[in-house]
């Protein structure tokens, strides 16, 4: 989920400021009173294969990085429309056999109950633009997507999507929703287990003591090895980098959108 203030451009931030699988205002006071910081509205948007992200990069690392486990969990807190579960679960499914991408275990969340109730529902709002952006990763995108009709409706909606579409069901067989906030699914996290965790683009709009509590429990819950991914927009959050040094974490590319636990 990236996500901006309504009708505001971020300045020197190399994240692409609107995706059109979804792109929805909210106002944060009607979401929680916990952990999106007091603006009057904001706006969120997402879509596969998020453009602040090489995920040529991230998913050889992650191959690389994992190579005999047994099972290795991904999960995509803050997940909106499905859209980021859907990147990782598309990529595993079109490059690499069964017996590979069987092993892992694909897990979404978000706070919204409207767009956990669109995740689960095995069909995603997607544009010609989104799907230009599919083919740079996955050759003959639309082969895993079937014409559902009109445009799944979103409240608050300020772009229009070109058509809803139905997910591949042996792709959406690899993925899992739930409705509930990050520092929860962080500290559920389960021990002894490979992780890689995906939380894109929030932390600019997170109370701090909030993030605080969020990395923290990342530090603790993940082992030596595990993943944790950002995006571009995070690094707007003052001395996010040092934080994350300073607990524990170290970049294993310079410029990287992805830090490994020590």
């Amino acid at each position: 989920m990236n996500i901006l203030p309504v009708n505001s451009y971020q300045q020197n931030c190399k994240c692409s400021p609107y995706f059109t699988s979804c792109a929805k205002i909210y106002n944060p006071k009607k979401i929680t009173n916990l952990d999106i910081f007091a603006m009057d509205k904001i706006k969120t948007t997402s879509g596969p294969f998020r453009k602040d992200q090489d995920w040529n990069d991230i998913m050889k690392y992650i191959f690389w990085n994992f190579p005999g486990e047994k099972k290795i969990n991904i999960s995509s807190l803050a997940c909106s429309d499905s859209s980021e579960p859907l990147s990782y679960a598309l990529y595993l499914y079109c490059k690499t056999p069964e017996t590979y991408y069987s092993k892992y275990n694909i897990f979404g969340s978000d706070i919204d109950p409207e767009m956990i109730k669109i995740a689960k529902s095995g069909k995603i709002n997607l544009s010609k633009s989104d799907f230009e952006n599919m083919e740079k990763y996955v050759k003959n995108a639309r082969l895993y997507f079937k014409y559902a009709g009109n445009p799944l409706k979103i409240s608050n909606n300020i772009y229009e999507s070109e058509s809803a579409y139905k997910i591949d069901p042996d792709i959406m067989k690899m993925m899992h929703f739930k409705k509930s906030d990050m520092l929860t699914e962080v500290k559920l996290l389960a021990e002894n287990e490979p992780h890689v965790v995906n939380i894109k683009n929030v932390f600019p709009y997170l109370k701090q003591e909030y993030t605080d509590a969020v990395l923290e429990s990342l530090s603790k819950k993940l082992k030596n090895g595990d993943i944790f991914v950002y995006g571009n927009y995070d690094r707007v959050v003052p001395n996010f980098k040092q934080k994350l040094l300073d607990l524990g974490f170290f970049f294993p590319k310079p410029d990287a959108n992805f830090v490994q636990k020590i």
